[in-house]
């Protein structure tokens, strides 16, 4: 299994979409929205799903646009994004603490700073970024699942995790998904481990018991 198999997940695929401003919150993921969404924006979806970010000549435009523009925090946030549809969250990391330089303020890259150190297992920094976005005024679902994933994989303030999933859940979110997240929480609280390379609610195996 991939180190990254969670990237392919529906929170995953929307913090991508939030960074390239392609979606506008959750719907892409949320079973409510799913037939409201126009085809050009489903292609871009897929193209991230499949890890496909453009041919290279593009995506190495896109990366020398950035480093000639470093004051350009939305070609930052392009840039950064390429790197993460292809699992390269570590260079990634110089855009998007590029971009949050020039707009501190910005949950978007607050949610793609806690993306990418959660891609790279480093669930503290994650879990920072991550609060620090939901706090900004990001009131998209999947920032609030992946925070809920760092909360899980550090241990750390599984009571605020608990509110969180009853947030997810007034949004709508699917209950299946909202019944996986409870049970790895509860994992957590009885000192089960959670797959490392799932994010909450991307059931890749059960819980396994330490060693």
């Amino acid at each position: 299994m991939s180190k990254y198999a969670f990237l392919r997940s529906n929170a995953a695929l929307i913090i991508i979409g939030l960074l390239l401003g392609l979606v506008g919150g959750f719907k892409i993921a949320n079973s409510q929205y799913r037939g409201e969404q126009g085809e050009a924006l489903k292609r871009d979806i897929a193209r991230a799903a499949s890890g496909a970010s453009g041919s290279q000549a593009e995506v190495n435009a896109i990366i020398e646009k950035a480093k000639a523009n470093p004051n350009d925090a939305e070609l930052q946030v392009k840039a950064a994004s390429q790197f993460l549809q292809i699992e390269r969250p570590e260079e990634a990391m110089q855009f998007l603490e590029q971009a949050n330089k020039t707009k501190p303020n910005d949950p978007r890259i607050s949610a793609g700073l806690g993306f990418a150190h959660f891609m790279m297992g480093q669930y503290d920094q994650a879990m920072d970024w991550l609060k620090r976005s939901h706090d900004q005024g990001a009131d998209d679902p999947s920032v609030t699942a992946l925070l809920i994933g760092a909360y899980i994989r550090t241990g750390k303030n599984l009571d605020e995790a608990d509110r969180l999933v009853n947030e997810l859940e007034a949004k709508g979110v699917e209950p299946a998904r909202l019944a996986q997240i409870r049970k790895e929480l509860n994992d957590a609280r009885t000192g089960r481990t959670v797959n490392q390379g799932a994010s909450p609610g991307e059931k890749n195996g059960e819980a396994q018991k330490p060693k």
